[in-house]
């Protein structure tokens, strides 16, 4: 039985309480954490290690036995008869030139940044190039041109970038499967970053520190447990040497890089600080006040602020002390129906004519405390209860009444008459004054209440007959005419309305993610690893859809990176890490994906190897 390296148990953080259950154990966690407040820094467990790691006994490390393999893997597919092709092929006319001007000391001018190309040249004075060749498209390389071995030299940074997926994998702290799966994809055996490996190109060498720049973020992100420890400045450092090596070094696109360790700073800190103005000063805040008058003058719109106990403000809410006991609504009583969300306004109605129905009263809202008006006075009147029969208190849902207007005498109604545009083309609210006590358009019910003193009430009073409503439901359709078939036509144009089968079926599994099984500290990490991917991809992506050059497919290939790991952090999260599954069942999910990945590499491998012929 193989035992957990010390590298691997302080990533996996493993904390041993003694005396203390697992359950125990996390609840105690949880409420730590929870406790810890905005500073991401004091919070324990931020990162994904433990503050205080217990170290394991000596054993031999085993975690770069897989990577190993992979690497060696990633060698045949890049080195695999890299010479096969003797000439100049697409842009290594243009990178070819430029690392012969290098060889060559001549002064030139180009767009991107120069240690991309200082890495190209080098690749050239260490193969015994002279920077004789001329590299015209489609030249057949000259004896004193060892291509091969600036080929292989160039076709390292590939290789590089398997190790780089496999350990940022593991940082980001995914499963050995999903570690497995993300190493392989990304870096070994897709068609399309083995093919941009296998030439004179600066993308292997851009690929290689973008990974390398992400893989030192999260390794920077993992030792937030020891803040400002010398391991912590370490890969601080590291971070930014890598930031500058994508960036400014390699291809301008390297920018994208660096917007996302901005914005990881910018909400690390955010979550850091807080709002933390009201435990300052007041001089400490007179920065803020300096564009204000000076002087105090009656007719001043001022906020006053308690110079102890916290700085709050002096403030009040829409919020009423309650008083006295309870009364409840019930048949006969005169209310008032104000419209809260319009100011209070009470309904009313008045002898004017409705604009739509115009044998009804018009509805209007209206308040004013400085006249006396009997216009928004209405009486409720209870028709019956669905689940009592007759009462005389009003129930929500169940209760169904009618309201009379106190001065007029008439009846609330709302039937068919549609508002015009200025009222939104809504049914018309009128006030009839026919009493009809069989007409369903004056009933009203309560359908929602807020009153804090009151408790929430039985579901078993507000269940409906099923008959009732399949009747009141099949009632309400109404039958269209039949129309005219429509024969066939073969010119014509046809649309077929259906879906994808793989993106409608995975949406569909996808909603049955509704379990609670994260934790704080899980769940802060789901996110932390699921924004990184989400909003690297987006900062990779977006921007071409903006660009008014001409783009080529090896554009995105970093955008791909960041895709493939979103997709291996939803595999890890649904099914390598889940404890739903079992181990059998992982490692079949594992062997289906890889084996489906193998033989797609297999079948498209000549577009990256090279074809013989046609």
């Amino acid at each position: 039985m193989l035992e957990l390296t010390e590298e691997k148990a302080r990533r996996m953080g493993f904390r041993r309480r003694c005396g203390v259950s697992g359950s125990e154990k996390r609840q105690f966690e949880d409420q730590e954490y929870a406790e810890a407040g905005k500073d991401v820094y004091s919070k324990p467990k931020a990162g994904r290690g433990p503050s205080h790691p217990m170290p394991p006994p000596t054993t031999i490390n085993t975690e770069v036995i897989v990577p190993a393999v992979y690497t060696l893997l990633s060698c045949w597919t890049r080195f695999h008869r890299i010479g096969a092709s003797n000439t100049v092929v697409w842009d290594e006319v243009h990178f070819g030139k430029l690392k012969s001007h290098h060889l060559k000391r001549e002064f030139y001018f180009d767009v991107h940044p120069p240690l991309g190309k200082m890495l190209v040249g080098l690749a050239g004075l260490l193969s015994g190039y002279g920077g004789r060749f001329e590299f015209k498209s489609g030249e057949v390389y000259s004896d004193m041109v060892p291509y091969v071995a600036m080929l292989v030299m160039l076709a390292t940074f590939g290789v590089l970038m398997v190790p780089l997926a496999w350990f940022t994998s593991v940082e980001l702290g995914m499963a050995q499967w999903a570690c497995r799966w993300f190493c392989l994809v990304s870096s070994a055996i897709d068609v399309g970053w083995v093919c941009i490996s296998r030439f004179i190109l600066l993308d292997s060498v851009l690929l290689l520190f973008a990974f390398l720049t992400v893989f030192r973020l999260t390794r920077f992100h993992n030792e937030q447990f020891e803040s400002f420890s010398i391991d912590w400045w370490v890969w601080l450092f590291f971070t930014g040497i890598s930031i500058g090596c994508v960036t400014s070094s390699v291809k301008m696109i390297g920018l994208f890089v660096t917007a996302l360790v901005g914005v990881y700073t910018v909400e690390d800190l955010w979550d850091k600080f807080g709002d933390t103005r009201l435990i300052m000063s007041h001089p400490f805040q007179a920065h803020d006040f300096y564009k204000n008058p000076l002087d105090v003058a009656f007719g001043s719109r001022v906020t006053l602020k308690n110079m102890d106990w916290g700085g709050g403000l002096l403030h009040s809410h829409s919020q009423y002390e309650p008083e006295g006991p309870l009364g409840y609504l019930k048949d006969g009583d005169t209310i008032h129906l104000s419209h809260v969300s319009t100011g209070r306004n009470n309904l009313r109605s008045h002898t004017v004519t409705a604009p739509v129905s115009k044998l009804n009263y018009e509805m209007s809202g209206y308040w004013n405390l400085t006249v006396e008006d009997n216009h928004d006075y209405w009486q409720v009147e209870i028709v019956d209860d669905t689940k009592r029969g007759s009462v005389g208190q009003v129930h929500s849902l169940t209760t169904r009444m009618r309201f009379k207007h106190l001065a007029l005498g008439c009846y609330l109604r709302a039937a068919n008459a549609v508002l015009p545009q200025w009222g939104f083309k809504q049914i018309e609210v009128s006030c009839d004054e026919e009493n009809n006590k069989k007409d369903a358009h004056t009933y009203r019910n309560v359908e929602s209440r807020w009153n804090d003193r009151l408790p929430a009430g039985n579901m078993k009073l507000y269940k409906s007959p099923i008959l009732r409503d399949f009747w009141t439901s099949n009632n309400a359709l109404i039958p269209d005419p039949d129309k005219k078939d429509m024969s066939l036509d073969l010119e014509a144009i046809k649309y077929y309305l259906m879906g994808t089968p793989v993106v409608w079926w995975g949406s569909t599994i996808s909603l049955d993610r509704k379990y609670n099984d994260m934790d704080a500290r899980e769940w802060d990490h789901f996110l932390y690893v699921g924004k990184t991917a989400f909003f690297e991809w987006a900062f990779h992506y977006v921007p071409f859809l903006i660009m008014g050059r001409v783009t080529y497919l090896h554009h995105y290939l970093p955008t791909l990176y960041f895709a493939v790991l979103m997709f291996g952090h939803v595999l890890d999260h649904f099914i390598f890490s889940s404890r739903r599954f079992s181990t059998r069942t992982k490692a079949t999910a594992f062997g289906v994906l890889v084996s489906d990945l193998a033989a797609t590499f297999w079948w498209f491998s000549g577009v990256a190897l090279g074809i013989d012929g046609l």
